[in-house]
């Protein structure tokens, strides 16, 4: 009996101080968890001030501080080409005129493009068969040179999207706007090419001074990367009169040094250092003798692009972009 007795006074005892050694460590547990909190507050807290001064506020960057090396090169490593040849037909009467000509003249031109899912975005003028066709004429006369623009016949005319392995692949036109200049291309089934690397970006989110980015393709100097500011939210040009000044707003102005072959050429802005597509670049600013043309340029706005071709095609870029 006083065995019995003694067991169940151990097992009480033992079950009290485990009750004890419980009740203590809950309250550890408490205070570890309550100081976890307090420390991931502190963390947090202090990681949200630090991207307020670093400049994270979901919005572009006015700097390139947050910008990586690695989303650089591999805007810059992006090289997507377009060739478009158009072969005119040359009268008789001109041959004389056009050195070198026969019955037909050549014009190539290879401009840079976006792909997008199957699709290919570019510029409409470095694409455009009818502006191919004006060719300028050089005359002599007797109050000195004169130049004379003739529309030539198109005998043939292709577009073909020049893959990075040498081959070509020929584009189907789906849509072109001449105003806006914008094309729409789509490639065929079997042909696969390197995507746009970069999700689209959003041109009511642009601000002056804005940093931006520009890989283009020049003929003359070899400066293929060139960065840059938004100068303007609307383009503006000579226009008629010298102090006559035409305004577009689908377009944007830039800062970027630029010359001719750069047409069709991506830029891209970045938003907390993550770039993202927002415009297509259009040409420079004012008239072609203008000392100014090469640091005044513009820029069609990405959004006029992708909402008229998702109102007029249903085809989202947006939607095809992830």
């Amino acid at each position: 009996m006083r065995k019995k007795v003694a067991f169940w006074i151990v097992m009480i005892l033992v079950n009290v101080s485990l009750g004890v050694v419980s009740v203590r460590t809950y309250r550890d547990l408490n205070a570890r968890i309550a100081n976890f909190e307090t420390h991931q507050n502190n963390y947090y807290k202090t990681y949200a001030e630090m991207q307020k001064v670093l400049g994270f506020n979901s919005e572009y960057d006015f700097n390139n501080i947050l910008v990586t090396e690695q989303d650089l090169n591999t805007f810059f490593n992006y090289k997507v080409y377009v060739r478009t040849t158009v072969v005119l037909g040359v009268p008789d009467k001109l041959k004389e005129l056009i050195s070198g000509s026969g019955q037909s003249a050549t014009k190539i031109s290879e401009a840079p493009a976006m792909v997008i899912g199957r699709h290919v975005l570019m510029a409409s003028h470095v694409s455009d068969a009818e502006i191919f066709s004006r060719q300028t004429i050089g005359l002599m006369t007797s109050e000195g040179a004169l130049g004379i623009t003739i529309s030539l016949k198109v005998l043939k005319y292709s577009i073909a999207l020049l893959a990075p392995d040498g081959s070509k692949h020929s584009l189907k036109e789906l849509y072109r706007n001449k105003e806006k200049d914008f094309a729409l291309f789509e490639m065929p089934e079997n042909v696969s090419a390197l995507n746009f690397p970069f999700e689209i970006g959003k041109n009511d989110d642009l601000k002056v001074g804005h940093f931006i980015y520009l890989n283009g393709k020049p003929k003359i100097n070899s400066e293929i990367a060139r960065p840059g500011f938004v100068t303007s939210l609307v383009s503006a040009s000579p226009s008629g009169a010298l102090l006559e000044v035409k305004k577009n707003d689908n377009e944007f102005g830039l800062s970027q040094a630029t010359d001719q072959g750069d047409s069709g050429s991506p830029i891209v802005a970045f938003r907390d250092g993550r770039p993202e597509l927002v415009g297509i670049y259009l040409g420079w600013i004012g008239r072609g003798d203008d000392n100014g043309r090469n640091t005044r340029s513009r820029a069609l706005k990405i959004n006029v692009a992708v909402d008229e071709i998702k109102a007029k095609l249903g085809i989202d870029l947006r939607e095809l972009q992830y």
